[in-house]
């Protein structure tokens, strides 16, 4: 047999071979639009289960699975990602190895590359996303903060994320948030963070606030009977308020003069009064000063009471000797 015609039907055969085998795994695939799922073919690809409708939707598959496209250059340069959703004109487009995308919206998400579980609906939403992952973006160019951006929610027209891991919500002109209408729904978290650059830390129990706090309205804390067990009166205080000592004192975090008392000469007198947080700093109640402050000096004018009975007392006697002196001294 001629060697030439053997090493062609050995060519032929791997051929051939390639192609059934390909074509097992190559399947199940939809395309409608010129080059879409250009390399829908058993030779190139073994993607199954894609859809594409427009123009270079999907063009570039070789090993992806299970993506939908739909829009001109819509998910173009997919190679291996795998259960992506692209509607409108260039969404997805440079995505590449990138899974689990969803992109509604022109240009949605369209330099994503490698990032994996990202949303964004609207136009340009996440639009600049390179390799992050499980980012949501809603509205009109709505971005994160980076292309590596990690777990960022962001809602509204142009804005833009402001860490990994956290919620944005409108842009630099939102002014106020309103939640349920205005119902009076439950926000649930951990802190807040001020214009101002202030925290408040919040517990399970307790709100912390590191800077000061302005109240325009009256404070007023829970302070029923009924919630309360073990009642006793808290008697006499003066001994014990002598024992505290206010002070003057400069704050190391911003050099201001301040008047006040130290935790730790509370907690000796008042122990009840000082709390301890998560780094071992101290707090006083100072609300909880109050009735100490009461007692004081309810056992004060009980005190002024009985010196004032006292003298009564004394300047009847001291009048009664007069007028006895003055008697002595008539009977002369």
């Amino acid at each position: 047999m001629d060697r030439n015609f053997t090493n062609t039907m050995k060519k032929t055969l791997t051929i051939i071979t390639i192609a059934v085998v390909f074509n097992i795994y190559a399947q199940n695939n939809t395309k409608y639009g010129s080059y879409a799922l250009k390399n829908d073919t058993p030779i190139f690809s073994s993607g199954q289960n894609n859809t594409a409708y427009g123009a270079y939707a999907i063009e570039q598959n070789t090993f992806g699975s299970n993506n939908t496209a739909s829009g001109v250059y819509a998910l173009q340069d997919n190679y291996s990602g795998n259960y992506n959703t692209a509607f409108g004109a260039f969404a997805l487009r440079d995505n590449n190895t990138g899974t689990g995308n969803t992109a509604s919206g022109t240009f949605a998400l369209m330099n994503n590359q490698s990032g994996h579980s990202n949303t964004a609906y609207g136009f340009k939403a996440l639009n600049t996303n390179y390799s992050g992952a499980e980012n949501t973006a809603f509205g009109f160019e709505a971005k994160a903060s980076k292309i590596t951006a990690k777990n960022q929610i962001v809602i509204g027209y142009q804005t833009t994320g402001q860490a990994d891991n956290s919620v944005t919500l409108g842009n630099e002109y939102v002014t106020a948030v309103y939640m349920g209408q205005n119902s009076g729904a439950t926000i649930y978290a951990a802190g807040l963070r001020t214009a101002s650059n202030d925290v408040l830390t919040l517990s399970e129990n307790d709100a912390t606030f590191e800077n000061n706090l302005t109240v325009n309205g009256d404070v007023v804390v829970a302070s029923d009977a009924r919630l309360k067990t073990n009642i006793v009166s808290l008697g006499a205080t003066s001994a014990k308020l002598l024992l505290i000592d206010g002070k003057t004192y400069t704050l190391k975090r911003n050099g201001k003069q301040k008047i006040g008392l130290l935790a730790q000469n509370i907690q000796e007198v008042f122990p009840e009064l000082v709390s301890v947080d998560n780094n071992k700093m101290l707090a006083i109640n100072y609300q909880g000063l109050v009735p100490v402050l009461i007692n004081a000096l309810k056992e004060q004018e009980g005190k002024m009471k009985e010196q004032n009975c006292k003298m009564k007392k004394q300047d009847a006697k001291i009048l009664r000797l007069e007028r006895l002196v003055e008697k002595l001294i008539a009977d002369k």
